[in-house]
């Protein structure tokens, strides 16, 4: 096998290490413990880290380690702003133009997420709120868009996945309720309700955000 293939190897492993939080924020790593829990050697591990660091998700500090990055609340805030344009914007879109909502398919990822929730899988559950949501946006037929809520998706799942694990006294599972209440406005065809249910929907995470946040 190829160094470069080795990188590859490593670099994907280690991201999804890190989206599923198993290496939470704040946590200090080291190539060797790394090399060791891959089998690899640490070369392949160097880059595999120098690609995650380029995506900031870590940051190495020179004669301690490998540092993994915190989500700040700003950060946070812009994806959750980004994302309420977005679907505000495919609304208007569907509305103006007499495009057409999906609704076969968010029907599916919507029941895949009840599915979720009743087997306890916090992941699948996430991964699928975030195909509902780009399936909504799908239907403004906007590949730009497409492809900026694509770069999100990762640090998205990582942003859920880092919450659920920090909070696990708090209620989670809410994006089932939140997207059922979507779905039903879009099969009445309600685009005000939908962009509303957007909105409040934002207004709240930006609030528990700043709370969770705060010092």
């Amino acid at each position: 096998m190829t160094q470069h293939s080795l990188v590859d190897i490593a670099y994907t492993k280690i991201r999804e290490i890190l989206i599923t939080a198993n290496y939470m924020p704040g946590t200090l790593l080291s190539e060797n413990a790394l090399a060791k829990e891959l089998n690899m050697s640490r070369t392949p591990i160097r880059g595999a880290i120098s690609r995650l660091e380029s995506e900031g998700f870590v940051t190495s500090i020179k004669n301690r380690g490998i540092f993994v990055k915190e989500i700040s609340m700003k950060e946070l805030l812009d994806i959750t702003q980004v994302i309420l344009f977005l679907q505000e914007f495919t609304v208007d879109e569907v509305e103006a133009r007499g495009l057409c909502f999906d609704l076969e398919n968010l029907k599916m990822y919507l029941d895949m997420q009840l599915e979720a929730e009743k087997n306890d899988d916090y992941y699948q559950y996430v991964q699928c709120s975030i195909l509902f949501t780009r399936c909504m946006i799908l239907s403004a037929n906007n590949k730009i868009m497409l492809e900026f809520i694509d770069s999100l998706k990762d640090k998205w799942i990582r942003m859920a996945m880092v919450n659920w694990k920090l909070t696990p006294n708090q209620k989670h599972y809410s994006g089932n309720q939140l997207n059922k209440s979507i779905y039903d406005a879009i099969c009445s065809q309600n685009y005000s309700s939908i962009k509303q249910i957007c909105r409040d929907t934002f207004l709240k995470n930006r609030e528990r955000i700043i709370m969770t946040t705060a010092f």
